[in-house]
């Protein structure tokens, strides 16, 4: 707990659920009537394990909040321990106060939960910004590029999907295992637990939750929640969760969506940035200009952010290209105002970070670093935006290994 002339910040539990509640909802919430949806989104927090709230209060009065979460991230092969940021907030009455006990509650806030994050041992601190340029203060770098496609069904792939059908409680298991087997193939995507998959499938009962199971006691190959909107007197689906275990799976899921369309007339669904789904539909353009015939339409996106706090347990994690080789010495500006110096040496597919104080081949600034170290973008195309700058240009060539494999993706929400 820390107290300064009125404010005191401390870490509670279910006995301050109601004051949780109400530091969200005169953070967020448009009116006091919607107290009972924040009292809600506090039962869903305290049903799943790992996760603390920071309360802040001025006067014995709820000003702000932040809830921490312990997750694992997969990145390149490696299960990292990750510290989830959700519910960042600050009271409507007391934003932008230059003086006296408010005066910056919000950063506050996020020192203290950073200060958790390195006490509890993570190696990541993610979260998912309302604006991704104050947190960029804090050292969180966009690792996530997402894309919305729209596409008509008529432009869906045909061929077989059989094994696809409603969810059944007796597929609870494999569901979860297809999702593992998908976080463990992929970069930066999370772990999700039995707690938060009982949650998911709660939500799913607002629409339909479909499986691809082709054996009946075989493994699930994949999963797609779907709810049914409206737009311009058209019906439309709209994948909210979904996953598949190979390209094929996704194949699979593509010719079972088009097999619904004399019921709607187009699906919007979230890909990773770096997957080009148009090559895979019956019209592969995405037109320059405005054309008469059914194509799909894009809309692509930034999400979750991550700041890197341990960056030799990192580094040392990683499970790269065995092919790939290279050593270049690096300095990552903190946001605290220091700079940590390391030599990266890369060999038979492993990496090695040991701190030096060595001149630096690249000054990378913390948020980029995140971007750069995750593979979200390429060190060679920071370099050349100028983003970092760099001694040494070969030190762009080494980092460019970070980025060799699939860009990061993560199926969570927090």
């Amino acid at each position: 707990m820390t107290t300064e002339a009125g404010l005191v910040m401390r870490w509670v539990g279910a006995d301050a659920r109601e004051r949780i509640a109400r530091a969200r909802m005169v953070s967020y919430s448009p009116g006091v009537n919607a107290m009972e949806h924040y009292r809600e989104s506090v039962d869903i927090d305290l049903a799943s394990p790992a996760r603390q709230f920071l309360l802040a209060e001025l006067d014995g009065e709820p000003v702000g909040t932040a809830t921490s979460l312990d997750m694992t991230m997969w990145v390149r092969g490696a299960a990292l321990p990750c510290q989830g940021v959700a519910y960042v907030g600050t009271s409507k009455s007391h934003r932008r106060i230059s003086e006296g006990p408010a005066k910056g509650i919000a950063t506050r806030l996020m020192h203290e939960t950073l200060r958790l994050a390195k006490e509890r041992g993570h190696v990541l601190s993610a979260l998912m910004p309302f604006r991704g340029s104050y947190y960029e203060h804090f050292g969180y770098g966009f690792v996530e590029g997402r894309t919305e496609w729209t596409v008509p069904l008529s432009v869906l792939p045909e061929g077989s999907f059989a094994g696809f059908r409603f969810y059944r409680e007796e597929d609870f298991a494999g569901l979860a295992a297809c999702h593992r087997r998908i976080v463990e193939k992929g970069q930066c995507d999370i772990e999700r637990p039995d707690s938060v998959w009982r949650y998911y499938l709660k939500k799913a009962q607002e629409g339909h939750l479909i499986i691809d199971r082709p054996e009946k006691t075989g493994p699930v190959r994949g999963w797609m929640t779907m709810l049914q909107y409206s737009e311009n007197g058209k019906d439309i689906l709209k994948v909210m969760d979904r996953g598949a275990d190979s390209a094929e799976g996704l194949q699979r899921q593509l010719c079972y969506l088009g097999s619904l369309r004399d019921q709607y007339s187009a699906v919007t669904l979230i890909m990773p940035g770096d997957l080009a789904l148009n090559w895979m539909l019956k019209e592969r353009q995405v037109p320059h200009r405005m054309v008469n015939h059914a194509h799909a339409v894009t809309r692509p996106f930034t999400r979750m952010q991550v700041r890197i706090l341990d960056h030799k347990r990192y580094l040392d994690a990683l499970r790269l290209p065995e092919s790939a080789e290279g050593s270049t010495f690096v300095a990552v500006q903190e946001p605290e105002g220091w700079e940590i110096k390391f030599r990266i040496d890369i060999d038979n597919g492993r990496c090695e970070a040991t701190e030096t104080s060595a001149p630096a081949d690249a000054t990378i600034p913390a948020h980029i670093w995140a971007a750069v170290a995750t593979g979200h973008l390429r060190a060679s195309e920071a370099w050349r935006l100028g983003l970092f700058s760099c001694r040494n240009p070969d030190a762009a060539r080494v980092l460019d290994i970070l980025a060799e494999g699939p860009r990061p993706f993560t199926h969570e929400y927090f």
